[in-house]
């Protein structure tokens, strides 16, 4: 088990952050607005994503809505709309959450993981984004079972808008049971008309095609993407190396990518956090839009998040 001592983080408040970097045109700077229930997220003036750490009913944070920088939506609407896929109403865009603990499904949201406050509020700079704090509850909705601090990073990059989340979990008792199954990590829903379903592809960096190749197997990134408004727009998911070892990936054709740290899936034996364990997991999303499939490489992308991690320090 990975151990990791959280370094301590500068509470920084803000309303609206305008500029990413003095390198980049007011059209390319990343800015926040916070709302009543999270943050928005801009490139320029166009809202590229939405960041909801409450709702009603409470179920988990999530980020949705997210758009490529050209605006093409690439994750499914958030409320669903009457023309999307109606399946699974729990997949709200990008979330991270676990299928076991203690034996509550936090995937399914039958446990609830309550957003208690921004560690670092919503900021522009070395790293432009926020932290969050995250608490696992019991089924009393009172008891904390695990503690979860979570980075979001937003960077423009030539690829395509990079979202880099970086999460460390604690536990707040002994023998927390972190069990695993398919469910579980890093997910990210996408748009109705980018599913395989529907004639978009997928692939990983093994070259597997498609989500009866690709579930339950390790990859360093997985891509989905398809024509959508005359460009070909998705979204590449990725591990990083410092994780110590490859994740495994629940990967569906009707617009689901998963990335699973506690494979292999479904047979993983079950870990036991005690009070004073840690873990860190780390993904990269590349959200992009290229004018033809021949213009982009999703193994470009995980070069990009690589060197992008390795001048940064959370």
């Amino acid at each position: 088990m990975e151990t990791y001592v959280l370094r301590s983080f500068v509470v920084f408040a803000s309303f609206i952050c305008f500029c990413n970097a003095s390198s980049l045109p007011a059209s390319e700077a990343v800015s926040f607005q916070t709302t009543q229930f999270g943050v928005d997220i801009h490139i320029g003036k166009q809202r590229v994503a939405e960041f909801v750490h409450t709702e009603d009913p409470p179920g988990r944070p999530f980020i949705s809505n997210v758009h490529t920088r050209d605006g093409i939506q690439v994750t499914r609407n958030y409320p669903v709309k009457e023309d999307d896929q109606a399946d699974h109403p729990h997949h709200q865009g990008i979330f991270h959450t676990f299928s076991q603990l203690n034996g509550i499904d936090y995937w399914h949201m039958h446990g609830i993981t309550r957003h208690r406050r921004f560690v670092r509020e919503p900021q522009v700079g070395t790293k432009t984004g926020f932290v969050t704090e995250n608490l696992y509850l019991a089924n009393d909705r009172k008891k904390v079972l695990v503690r979860e601090v979570i980075s979001y990073e937003f960077a423009v990059t030539p690829l395509g808008l990079l979202i880099v989340i970086d999460a460390v979990i604690t536990p707040h008792q002994d023998d927390v049971t972190l069990g695993s199954r398919e469910e579980g990590g890093l997910a990210v829903r996408l748009a109705s008309d980018l599913r395989v379903e529907s004639g978009a592809e997928m692939v990983d960096d093994r070259g597997r095609v498609g989500g009866g190749e690709i579930w339950g197997k390790t990859a360093r990134w997985v891509d989905n993407s398809g024509m959508k408004e005359g460009r070909w727009v998705g979204v590449t998911v990725m591990t990083h190396p410092e994780n110590q070892r490859l994740y495994h990936w629940h990967a569906r054709n009707y617009g689901l990518l998963t990335v699973n740290p506690l494979g292999p899936l479904n047979t993983a034996p079950d870990r036991i956090l005690k009070n004073g364990d840690s873990m860190r997991f780390r993904y990269g999303v590349l959200i992009h839009s290229s004018e033809n499939k021949q213009q982009y490489n999703p193994a470009k992308a995980q070069v990009t998040y690589e060197h992008h991690t390795s001048t940064q320090s959370r």
